[in-house]
């Protein structure tokens, strides 16, 4: 099964290794356990004994350090028994290997059998909210934890709202969340994004059904209506939080913090922060060309052949953003991003999370999160980190396993502070009176 055979359980494992993904997970993890005196073990798992060797080669090679004896376990997808004989190796499994509606199930299966965590950086809504609904009384009665998005999308959001609500004063009531993305310097050629993160997004578009009835299912009991409600603004507009054009954006993370803010609300009483989440964009040129890409984008996806024609032909339909080729460090490299997470609600606290307010809010704070390389370099360090915290700070988890959404699961953990430690900035931007602010 292994390479280098050894009795004692490793602290992390990485599945899917040889991805484009993986390899950043690779290098990341290597650097990091190197600094502050770090004590933990780790290996990297997949279906080729010779491409694992070669990629920790390889890895080694571009940071100059050596990676000998570091364990390499054999685990197909397609081999039940090789998976749990993975999960057997490790106390945490990072999963790499996506579109997880396709590939996520099984090894997060062996994990909850062999009693291993599983964190992965899925942001196919549906594939998460599914897993919840088979698995979580399985996770929790097993003490085992089960952790999706862990990536730009949605930690940021989910772990940035936490930041705030521990910030505040106050009651928090709502939060409006605005993405932004941009290359520094000379936009270098080639697509920005791989291709598997086009494919997931398909797939999750396509499952806009099914993800109607496993919420039937997963929450049958609808969460009380706070005032004063938080409304979308359907339409493009000015921001006036942003300085810029921005446009609602329906992805991954308003439902992950959804899941997280209902956890806080069933399990502490914690009145549940309401959020919407839009795009911003600086031209009114580029928020007509997303949009007309987005548009084109949605109609399609909701046909068999519409699908494949996305899939075939991802630079026609992303505007050149994602093609078939693997993108280059050069570009990826030079991406940025910011989540900023503008927020209102009240300087006094109520005794109760069912109480409402009979004044209007009068409290606003702004929090920024912001990092370089967001869909590789900053999603492996999100990541590591991540699985880095539920090994030393497991004592600060959720009391029960189970399958939770990042906010929620890491909410009491040191995983913040790593993130600022590590290029993953969380800064308060303003925390006042509102009328201070106008």
């Amino acid at each position: 099964m292994t390479t280098h055979e050894v009795n004692q359980k490793l602290d992390i494992v990485i599945f899917g290794a040889t991805g484009f993904t993986g390899k950043f997970v690779i290098r990341t993890i290597a650097k990091l356990s190197k600094t502050k005196n770090r004590q933990f073990t780790w290996g990297v798992a997949g279906r080729s004994e010779e491409k694992l060797k070669q990629i920790l080669s390889d890895c080694a090679n571009q940071i100059e350090i050596s990676l000998d004896g570091i364990p390499v376990i054999v685990a197909d997808l397609k081999q039940e028994e090789s998976l749990k004989g993975m999960a057997r190796r490790a106390r945490v499994i990072i999963n790499c290997c996506g579109p997880f509606v396709y590939f996520g199930e099984p090894v997060l299966r062996a994990c909850i059998e062999e009693g291993t965590h599983h964190l992965d950086v899925s942001a196919e809504v549906h594939y998460m909210e599914e897993m919840q609904l088979k698995y979580h009384k399985q996770a929790e009665e097993k003490g085992v934890y089960v952790i999706s998005a862990c990536a730009y999308q949605s930690i940021p959001v989910d772990l940035g709202i936490v930041y705030m609500q521990q910030h505040f004063t106050g009651t928090l009531n709502s939060v409006e969340a605005y993405l932004e993305y941009w290359e520094e310097g000379n936009s270098a050629p080639g697509s920005a994004f791989n291709y598997s993160t086009w494919e997931s997004a398909i797939y999750v578009l396509a499952n806009a059904k099914t993800l109607e009835k496993i919420r039937s299912k997963l929450f049958p009991r609808r969460l009380p209506d706070f005032e004063p409600k938080l409304q979308m603004k359907m339409l493009p507009h000015k921001s006036e939080v942003m300085n810029s054009w921005v446009f609602p954006f329906d992805g991954t993370d308003r439902p992950v913090v959804q899941r997280s803010q209902r956890y806080f609300y069933e399990r502490h009483s914690k009145r549940p922060v309401q959020i919407e989440t839009y795009f911003s964009v600086k031209s009114f040129t580029q928020l007509l060309l997303i949009n007309i890409f987005a548009l084109l984008v949605l109609v399609l996806s909701k046909f068999s052949i519409g699908r494949k024609l996305l899939l075939k032909y991802p630079e026609t339909f992303s505007g050149g953003l994602i093609n078939r080729t693997t993108p280059s460090e050069e570009k990826t490299e030079n991406i940025r991003f910011s989540m900023t997470l503008y927020g209102e609600g009240w300087k006094e606290k109520l005794p109760d999370a069912d109480h409402q307010y009979s004044t209007t809010p009068n409290q606003v704070i702004t929090v920024k999160v912001s990092g370089r390389n967001p869909g590789y370099g900053g999603t492996a360090i999100i990541l590591v980190l991540a699985a880095i915290t539920l090994v030393s700070d497991i004592d600060k988890m959720p009391s029960k396993g189970g399958v939770y959404p990042p906010g929620y699961a890491f909410a009491n953990t040191s995983l913040a502070d790593k993130l600022n430690e590590n290029g993953v900035k969380f800064e308060i931007l303003q925390n006042e009176e509102l009328s201070k602010s106008k």
